[in-house]
């Protein structure tokens, strides 16, 4: 399973994996492996081995409330014993006198103290980043993706689908010289030629035309579709062929070479044994890659390229968004993915992949943080697998998300620093005015429970804060 962006032709003894879509012809398939033996069921296995490999993180709230109890009863205790001590020893109190002043201080202490804050901290800010994050087109799974995603060191892209459109644009047309058919005509006949077939190359092309205005030639009869090489029909009798350079026996041609040598996808037309038309088409750039990966490296954020196409279409892409040859990889099955990502990780690399589809479910569990990202064919079912690895999942099919998570994860863990400092600071001056370390002022127990409107209401002021959230993209 590679996530092919173009269809491979299947013969008869081929193998059909588990997950794949079927094109515009017919399959007769036989069963070869039992359900729970097939290779949804082994990148599932994968998936969970993954999983459960990943350390656990323990929140920062949990260590600290675990420890604030005891130790504000050990506060309390201690201020019990020492105002014992000064009733009986420097007021010269008796031991009842002493004991009963010595109470109201340790009530006090245990009054105005407040777990409340340090509790809130977190979840109050996860909170309104949860919808901050929905307003942007994110949702994240755990409070910890959100917490750790500020401290990623390299992302990994899969291309089709993730760094790319994930369908094939027209992005070079040459009618060639030659034949008696003016231009026009041409690309009318290439219309209907086009037209006749559901190839998602053929699709692109006719798009192409009808988008230029050109509207399909009434002469050209008898089509019929080649599976898996092109299309042919007649016109005048004269037999007229679209399809690969390859069907066609023109891969050598000088206006058809060089664009094979690029990476990039042709269709070619020839009017009996002469190339009328070559076409030239490529899975898109997304638009705001190349903005995105300078944002990266602005963040000295390494970059990879992980993808299961062939090499040529991969260093087309990669070349193109200025990424290294050494941080790119094509021909990747799910497994090597994540093997990639293992070895980054033993380097001390805090890993984000992005991916879009089934066979990058792997790798998206194996990351510190899998990001998914929704396409048209992931909400039609085929991401459900790569959804349900992922930390994270960006609801528009753009990678500007991807800033945006890391942005927010950064304006989340501030907030959270501001709440603990305030809880710190407001429990360490609150217990000690209530246990009378200062001589002149103390804090009642009638007033100490007031200190739980004092210490949280900050505390959910600074999480409200977050709304106002702005991503730079």
């Amino acid at each position: 399973m590679t996530g092919e962006s173009l269809p491979v032709e299947k013969s008869v003894d081929s193998e059909v994996l588990a997950g794949s879509v079927n094109g515009p012809g017919n399959l007769l398939v036989k069963v070869t492996r039992l359900p729970g033996e097939n290779t949804i069921s082994e990148i599932a296995g994968m998936v969970d081995d993954a999983r459960f490999s990943r350390a656990r993180v323990q929140s920062i709230v949990d260590r600290v409330c675990a420890w604030f109890v005891p130790v504000v009863l050990a506060i309390a205790l201690i201020t019990f014993m020492i105002w014992i001590l000064i009733g009986v020893r420097v007021r010269k109190e008796n031991t009842g006198q002493a004991a009963v002043r010595a109470l109201t201080y340790a009530i006090a202490v245990l009054a105005i103290s407040c777990p409340c804050a340090i509790g809130l901290a977190v979840p109050m800010v996860v909170l309104m980043a949860s919808g901050v994050a929905a307003r942007l087109g994110l949702v994240f799974k755990a409070a910890t993706t959100i917490e750790s995603a500020r401290k990623m060191t390299h992302v990994v892209f899969d291309k089709t689908g993730t760094l790319t459109m994930g369908h094939l644009e027209v992005v070079k047309a040459e009618i060639v010289d030659g034949g008696e058919t003016p231009e026009d005509e041409k690309r009318s006949v290439i219309l209907a030629l086009a037209s006749a077939s559901k190839h998602p190359v053929s699709r692109a092309v006719t798009i192409y035309l009808i988008s230029a205005g050109v509207t399909p030639s009434s002469k050209v009869d008898n089509l019929s579709e080649v599976t898996g090489k092109g299309v042919e029909g007649s016109m005048g009798g004269r037999s007229i062929r679209g399809g690969s350079a390859r069907w066609l026996g023109i891969e050598a041609h000088p206006s058809v070479q060089h664009l094979l040598a690029e990476g990039l996808t042709t269709f070619c037309v020839m009017d009996d044994n002469i190339l009328i038309a070559v076409y030239a088409l490529s899975d898109t750039i997304r638009p705001e890659a190349a903005s995105l990966l300078v944002s990266l490296r602005a963040r000295n954020i390494g970059i990879s390229v992980l993808s299961g196409d062939h090499a040529a279409a991969v260093d087309r892409v990669s070349s193109s968004l200025g990424i290294p040859s050494d941080c790119v990889r094509a021909g990747c099955l799910p497994a090597d993915k994540a093997v990639y990502i293992r070895e980054l990780q033993a380097k001390g690399a805090k890993v984000m992949f992005c991916g879009d589809g089934t066979n990058d479910s792997v790798a998206l569990a194996q990351a510190d943080i899998g990001v998914h990202m929704s396409s048209d064919a992931s909400s039609s079912g085929a991401g459900a697998a790569a959804s349900g690895a992922s930390d994270a999942v960006l609801l528009r099919p753009s990678l500007t998300g991807l800033m945006s998570l890391m942005e927010l994860s950064e304006a989340v863990h501030k907030r959270i620093i501001v709440n603990f400092l305030w809880a710190a600071i407001y429990n360490l001056v609150a217990i000690l005015f209530a246990g009378g370390a200062f001589v002149n002022a103390r804090i009642a127990p009638a007033y100490a429970g007031l200190g739980e409107i004092v210490s949280v209401l900050p505390v959910i002021l600074v999480a409200m804060h977050l709304k106002w959230f702005k991503a730079s993209a």
